[in-house]
């Protein structure tokens, strides 16, 4: 049974909507993939992500429609965002969509080793180059989206905290079945045990040997997107051209890949960030310590 605070119909789908707003590198990735698997989510066609609140949106609320093709088996309408948590817009366009009608789940990761990651991912994909350094300097969300509290206060001016279901990718690596509680009571969906194969692949990330032709890559499919053309993304990736520009993937591991100096840098930028964020949540993050 749909839990009573997301009864209510969303404004534009036939029935609740539930959005994770959190940021990239938290898990979100696999819970896309759990989410899929269950059969009961209705989550966008073809893509994983809209990007409509934070690079899209005046192109107006039917084309965010138009991602989505709910049936009858399923019981909710959802969307996993990476982009939209520290976008500096995103609060008030979701807000001017959905009103109070919508449901909002925060996948969140500890602020030192989620920046670190996105630093690989951006490697990965020829979005920044160099040393971490070099790479915050290129482009300053690697560090300013983990600046937690800053990012969710723009969210609270639209939703109450208790609004906000806040999530920590590290119980998904610590304690996965009560990971999937957690997701599924705060979607108000019945618990379902994840198939074997996607349960340990979750931030996992590859290295291309070439940041140009990643780049370029990149460039080609986000052009792609502005045009609703994923199946053409999707037919390439099939042909296994995304593994030869990317390499294959592997378990996003912090503690082996970071150096000391970047370990430093990345702590007096964001340590203080935990304790922000519990005196904004109200309690202590036990993962974090």
């Amino acid at each position: 049974m749909i839990q009573q605070h997301i009864q209510k119909l969303s404004p534009v789908f036939d029935r609740p909507f539930i959005f994770f707003m959190g940021p990239q590198r938290a898990g979100t990735s696999w819970i896309d993939r759990y989410l899929r698997e269950r059969g009961d989510v209705c989550l966008p066609t073809d893509v994983k992500e809209v990007f409509f609140f934070d690079r899209d949106f005046e192109k107006g609320v039917k084309r965010y429609v138009s991602h989505f093709h709910p049936l009858s088996h399923h019981k909710i309408i959802s969307e996993i965002s990476t982009t939209s948590f520290d976008h500096v817009d995103a609060p008030q366009r979701v807000y001017e969509v959905f009103g109070e009608n919508v449901q909002l789940i925060c996948p969140l990761r500890h602020p030192v080793e989620r920046s670190y990651s996105l630093y690989l991912h951006y490697l990965r994909y020829g979005i920044v180059s160099g040393s971490l350094q070099e790479a915050c300097a290129q482009h300053p969300q690697i560090i300013e989206s983990s600046y937690y509290t800053n990012n969710l206060q723009r969210w609270l001016k639209y939703y109450e905290l208790n609004k906000i279901k806040i999530v920590y990718q590290e119980m998904l690596a610590d304690d996965q079945d009560q990971f999937i509680h957690e997701i599924c009571q705060s979607m108000g969906l019945p618990y379902m045990e994840p198939p074997e194969k996607i349960r340990e692949r979750y931030n996992v990330t590859t290295y291309s040997k070439s940041g140009y032709l990643a780049g370029t890559a990149q460039k080609i499919a986000d052009k792609l997107r502005q045009k609703q053309l994923y199946f053409i993304i999707n037919f390439v990736k099939a042909l296994g051209v995304k593994r030869v520009i990317f390499g294959k993937e592997k378990p996003d591991d912090f503690k082996q890949d970071i150096s000391s100096e970047d370990l430093k840098f990345l702590n007096e930028k964001l340590k203080p960030e935990i304790e922000k964020l519990e005196h904004l949540l109200g309690s202590s993050i036990n993962f974090w310590k």
